[in-house]
């Protein structure tokens, strides 16, 4: 027998060795503890949203889901991370738009938004309620457009991060509106909610999840909804489309589960019917209605449309208004 068919023979010998404990190794899957990457600081919507989600998971998959909150350089550092993770289901990341916006924005991100990961399902989408510290003398979109408008780049709108979704909701209005402030990034948006609660800064785009206990303690006031329609959990709050000019004005934040690139499909088929089965459970969405959060998943196929449509709207929004980091 010459060298080149032994060692041809060698290989497939090793690789039907491999094989069945590498199936083995997908249908027992999880056979460990499972990481979910959270790429904002403790106690934000997406870190929210995900303990309970994990939780959930823990349950259902018969291993621990371990919360790990990744946060830096607008959710690059998470984003960087899970795409150099191992394909293995092992690593799971709750993504949003940030995901598609850093590589624009940003431009020295390491990791590329259609090729180094797989989208497994939409989770959740969640308005944004524009609220005003309570001292600051407005109560309508009116009355706040005109005040600004009367005091060209004297106040601040907080966000929750460069190339967060309430960061593009502040541009998007900014731009449409032609009025001047200042939009002020934090590292994440409780911190940004509390500042605008204290008076540091007077207005900002925040998770409904996130403004409600400002609200109710009368430290902000709510001006608006960013979505299209009003919220069935907010029915007195107004849309921003309906109290301006701006007729289509409507943004979201959104997540949903993204794994390494390659991970295998029955991994990910797994993944999805254990979300499918949380996101439908009525004790979880009645959750979060209460506060404004929709939860649902969606198929794969439905993940990559969404996901193209916001990378198309937000990158030319982009482009357009030349943004860069600060």
């Amino acid at each position: 027998m010459n060298r080149s068919r032994f060692k041809a023979l060698a290989l497939a010998a090793l690789t039907a060795l491999v094989l069945p404990f590498s199936a083995s190794a997908q249908s027992d899957y999880p056979t460990k503890a499972i990481t979910f990457i959270v790429p904002y600081p403790p106690g934000g919507l997406n870190d929210a949203i995900v303990r309970v989600i994990g939780d959930r998971m823990s349950a259902l998959l018969g291993k621990p889901v371990l919360i790990d909150n990744k946060a830096g350089a607008a959710t690059t550092v998470a984003s960087n991370f899970v795409a150099k993770a191992p394909a293995d289901g092992y690593t799971l990341y709750g993504g949003g738009t940030s995901l598609i916006i850093n590589p624009t924005l940003q431009g020295n991100v390491q990791y590329d938004p259609h090729k180094s990961f797989d989208l497994v399902s939409l989770i959740s989408f969640t308005p944004f309620i524009l609220q005003v510290n309570a001292d600051f003398p407005v109560k309508t979109m009116p009355e706040l457009i005109a005040y600004l408008k009367a005091n060209p780049g004297k106040f601040n709108m907080a966000t929750s991060g460069i190339g967060a979704t309430n960061h593009m909701a502040a541009e998007m209005f900014r731009a449409k509106t032609g009025l001047k402030y200042t939009i002020v990034p934090y590292r994440g948006g409780a911190q940004a909610g509390q500042d605008v609660a204290s008076g540091q800064a007077q207005m900002m785009f925040s998770a409904s999840l996130e403004a409600i206990p400002f609200l109710q303690s009368g430290k902000t006031r709510a001006i608006a909804i960013s979505s299209l329609k009003r919220s069935p959990s907010f029915p007195d709050i107004p849309t921003v489309a309906e109290s301006s000019d701006l007729k289509d004005f409507d943004v979201v934040f959104w997540q949903g589960l993204v794994v390494p690139a390659g991970t295998p499909k029955p991994i990910q088929d797994k993944l999805h019917a254990t979300i499918a089965k949380i996101t439908a459970e009525p004790e979880v969405i009645e959750r979060f209605k209460k506060q404004g959060v929709e939860i649902r998943s969606s198929t794969p196929a439905e993940f990559k449309a969404w996901y193209l449509t916001e990378e198309k709207r937000w990158v030319t929004l982009i482009k357009e208004q030349n943004l860069k980091p600060e």
